[in-house]
């Protein structure tokens, strides 16, 4: 590092050694020990439902979207009906951030899909709805997790979830977020 690329990452980030040495927590005080503890009791009560039960409503969901997907399937292949489709290459289908669905595969393939989904309107639907359940699913996952972490306090937790909370130094531009 040359000192023309350094950022002065002093002016970024002032960090008090002497606490860090020693581990003292009482510059974040009770937010360290009890992070939510400044939370209302309704946001409380929900916390603690999610840890409850948490699993359970994935789960639940998760099962709910496997069944959605083997009718999504069977209406799919019901309307191919003489069509073939070369399933041995991959076709992947995806809403875009318009929520249009996209597919893509092999051109010829690709354009039959997209022929028979014109079609039936009903498939794209459902795959909006499917798309939903699944990241509800996923959603209450990871909060569930998250929640169970903070409960426990332990930092020793599955930090596979966790890895994704970054921050990144760039002076005013300094910023915390999820990736």
């Amino acid at each position: 590092m040359t000192p023309e690329s350094t950022n002065d990452i002093s002016s970024m980030l002032h960090m008090q050694s002497d606490r860090a040495a020693t581990g003292n927590d009482e510059y974040f005080g009770t937010s360290l020990r009890e992070p939510l503890a400044h939370l209302d009791e309704a946001t409380l009560r929900i916390l603690h439902d999610l840890e409850r039960s948490g699993s359970g409503l994935v789960e639940t969901l998760e099962l709910r979207l496997e069944a959605m997907q083997e009718t999504f399937m069977l209406h799919l292949l019901s309307c191919l009906k003489e069509q073939l489709l070369d399933f041995d290459e991959r076709i992947l289908l995806y809403l875009s951030h318009t929520g249009d669905l996209v597919v893509e595969s092999n051109e010829q393939d690709a354009e039959k899909l997209c022929r028979i989904i014109s079609e039936h309107p009903s498939l794209q639907k459902y795959f909006h709805t499917m798309a939903k359940i699944a990241l509800l699913a996923h959603g209450l996952s990871v909060a569930s997790h998250a929640q169970c972490a903070l409960k426990t306090s332990t930092e020793n937790a599955d930090a596979t979830v966790f890895s994704r909370y970054r921050m990144c130094l760039k002076g005013s531009l300094s910023h915390f977020y999820v990736r």
